[in-house]
Parts: structure tokens; C-alpha cells; sequence
């Protein structure tokens, strides 16, 4: 009977099919790499097995192993369920569902890797990268707005820009849409202005190190531009209300009331706008890092995380989450298959095999883990441990991995 020569197969510590596993562990401790089954494997009847363990498996017991199994199976399929459904074996349904459900989840986890392995090492090297440069920094975050708030910013300073200087543009150039759009623009100068100065400020220390002259130069080209362009803003502003008031002067002196002085009245416009700049360069200011590469390094850190998070989820986590449910949908029908079971002829003498099963699986489980404990005993300093997902681990985590016997 299958049943009972897998029954009687000697696996004892001290049993010819322990030797011949046991004498695998010079061999195996030998090697710097070890690659460990799958869950789900082809050939394998379980996962987080090496190759020498399930060598042993498939040589010394699959072949009794699997008599015993397939007989249980075959006088279960003689008991007829109603509508003339072949009977199963609940245990062993239960793992093919499960191997099956696993096999699928490392053809997902392959495909994804396969597709998308570059961007999630790029992500996972960019993530280092900027640790690092947060222990340089002292442990502190990077200060990094975004570039929407950079723009918001711009804006900000633009809009009482507007309120300030519309009124004269309108005056000067007498057709409301040029002045609006003239005023806009003086408005966005002055942001730009802002912006650039208040960068260059809080990172002055940086751009202005003695001993990078690239850092410097590209920090002294911000600071002229933004001066530039400040310079720009306010010769257009001064301009508009200096000529607006020496022609509006002639026709003050032509009525007879007192001309206007257009240097104080100019001076106080171009004040009032250079406040409205200075509140932007201090906003600037406070809202941007002092190391600006810290900052970069932050904001691509964060870019490449949020992508690789968006395929994660579409492409691994949802598609995992499918197989899931699907595999709890046909658990609860086989579940409801399996209690038909219950009272028929034949039935108990089938639980009583599976139990025999178990009863041996557990001792052959045994050896294997006298085994594991024995190579890693033996291993080196540098072993490496792969996992099916790509993964490596020491060999603390790999006497902690669970072993089990699929029957299917």
C-alpha cells in the first residue's frame, strides 16, 4: 500500500536518507551565493528550500511521498457528490489552490520587476543618496517648496505689484487692456527679481564658496540677473510715472494749479514696489533650503517615489489584490465542496490517510530543519541568501524562513 510504505520510510537522524542529505552541507556551505525556492516553484515542494534540500526531497521522498498522496486522491475522487461530482481531498485542494495562487503572485511580482526593476533601483539609489546627504546635514529635512509654490510665489508679489502700479500705466497709456498686460508683466519682473535674490541669499554660503568656482560662478550670474531684471522693473515703473507726471504737469500749469514733483512722487512709487520685492526675496527666503543640491537631491527623491509608489499600486499591489480575492472566492466554494464530504462511505478511512501524511511530512520537516541548522552552522561571513522576489537576506532571517510540504 502506498500509504503505508510512505509510512514506513525511515527519515531518523541517523537513517541512510539523513546521510545523504546531511553530506550535501559541505558542498552547499562552500558556495558565496544560495538561491532559495519559491513558494510556488515548478518541482518544488516547498518554498525557502536550497537546492541540495530539495534535491533530497525530490531523490529520497516525493517518490513515496507522492504514491501515498496520489492514492488518497484517487479513492476520494471515487466518492460521487451530488450532480455525479468526483469527491476531493479538502487538504490538498486547499494547497493547490494556494500553490496556484502563489505561483501567480510571483509571475506579477517577475512581470513588474521585468518592466519596472530600473525605475525602482533608481528610486532606491536616489533614497540613499539623500540620506546621505541628510546625515551630512545633521539629520534635518530638506527645505524644498516645489516648483508650484515657486510659481505661486511669483505670482504672489505679482498681484500687489498690479494694485500698485496699474493706476499709472493706465494714466500713461491712456487703453486699459496694454495697461493691464504692461502691469502684469512689470508685476512678474519683480517676482522673478524676488525670487532669484531670495534664492541666492539663503544659499549665498554655497554659491559663494571659496573654493568652487563653478558654484560661484553660477551664483553670481543669479544675483546679476536678478538685479538685472529688478533694475528693468523699476526703469519701466519710473519711467511710466515720471513721464505721466511731466505731461500732466502742462495741463496742471495750463489751469492754473500747482505742478506736481515728479522725483518725490516717482520715488515713492519705486519704494512701494521695492517693498512689495523685499517681502518676496524674504519669502523667497524662508520657504528654500541653503544647500540647493540637498534640495534637488530631495525633490527627485520625492518625484521618483511618488512614481514608483503610482506603479506599485497599479501594476503589483491592485493586481496582487485581484488574486487575492480570487483566490478566497474559490477557497470558500472548495470549503462548501468539502463539506459534502462529511458522513459519505470511505470518507473517514481518506481523513485517516491525510493524517498519516501529515504525521510523516512532519518528521521529514524535521530533517530538513536539522539540516538548515547544520549549513548555516558552516556558512561563511560572506554568504548571500537570494530569495525568489529578488531579494537577499543573512543567515538569521534564513533560519527564520518557514518551510512546508505542498500535497498537490
Amino acid at each position: 500500500m502506498p500509504i503505508e510504505a510512505y509510512k514506513a520510510l525511515d527519515v531518523g537522524m541517523n537513517s541512510s536518507a539523513a546521510n545523504a542529505l546531511f553530506s550535501r552541507a559541505d558542498d552547499e556551505a562552500s558556495a558565496t551565493n544560495l538561491h532559495l525556492t519559491g513558494d510556488g516553484d515548478a518541482g518544488a515542494m516547498s518554498a525557502h528550500l536550497t537546492q541540495a534540500m530539495n534535491a533530497w526531497l525530490n531523490a529520497e521522498v516525493a517518490p513515496a511521498r507522492g504514491a501515498a498522496i496520489t492514492s488518497i486522491k484517487t479513492a476520494a475522487s471515487q466518492i460521487l457528490l451530488p450532480g455525479g461530482v468526483h469527491g476531493i481531498v479538502p487538504e490538498f485542494e486547499k494547497d493547490r489552490l494556494k500553490r496556484d495562487r502563489n505561483t501567480r503572485r510571483v509571475e506579477v511580482h517577475n512581470t513588474f520587476h521585468d518592466r519596472h526593476g530600473a525605475d525602482v533601483e533608481k528610486q532606491e539609489e536616489t533614497e540613499r543618496e539623500y540620506e546621505a546627504m541628510r546625515a551630512y546635514e545633521g539629520g534635518r529635512k530638506a527645505r524644498n517648496p516645489g516648483r508650484l509654490i515657486d510659481f505661486l510665489v511669483i505670482v504672489l508679489i505679482m498681484v500687489p505689484e498690479s494694485f500698485i502700479n496699474y493706476r499709472y500705466f493706465l494714466e500713461y497709456l491712456k487703453v486699459g487692456i496694454v495697461a493691464l498686460g504692461s502691469t502684469i508683466i512689470v508685476g512678474l519682473l519683480f517676482g522673478a527679481s524676488a525670487y532669484l535674490a531670495g534664492r541666492f541669499w539663503k544659499a549665498y554660503y554655497y554659491y559663494m564658496a571659496p573654493d568652487n568656482d563653478r558654484q560661484r560662478a553660477e551664483g553670481v550670474r543669479m544675483i546679476i540677473l536678478a538685479m538685472g531684471v529688478l533694475f528693468i522693473a523699476l526703469m519701466a515703473v519710473g519711467a511710466v510715472r515720471y513721464m505721466g507726471i511731466v505731461r500732466d504737469n502742462v495741463g496742471r500749469i495750463l489751469i492754473g494749479q500747482p505742478p506736481l514733483e515728479p522725483f518725490s512722487q516717482t520715488g515713492m512709487l519705486l519704494f512701494g514696489n521695492l517693498g512689495v520685492f523685499a517681502l518676496g526675496m524674504a519669502l523667497t527666503y524662508w520657504l528654500h533650503d541653503k544647500n540647493p543640491l540637498f534640495a534637488e537631491k530631495a525633490e527627485e527623491s520625492a518625484k521618483l517615489s511618488e512614481k514608483v509608489a503610482r506603479l506599485r499600486k497599479r501594476e503589483l499591489l491592485d493586481r496582487l489584490k485581484q488574486i487575492d480575492d480570487s483566490y478566497s472566492q474559490k477557497l470558500e466554494r472548495m470549503q462548501a465542496q468539502a463539506a459534502l464530504m462529511n458522513g459519505k462511505p470511505g470518507y473517514d478511512q481518506i481523513c485517516n490517510n491525510v493524517s498519516v501524511v501529515a504525521n510523516k511530512d512532519a518528521s521529514v520537516l524535521g530533517l530538513l530543519q536539522e539540516y538548515r541548522a547544520r549549513l548555516i552552522r558552516k556558512f561563511g561571513a560572506d554568504t548571500i541568501i537570494h530569495l525568489e522576489n529578488r531579494q537577499t537576506m543573512d543567515a538569521a532571517g534564513f533560519a527564520a524562513l518557514p518551510i512546508g510540504l505542498y500535497r498537490c
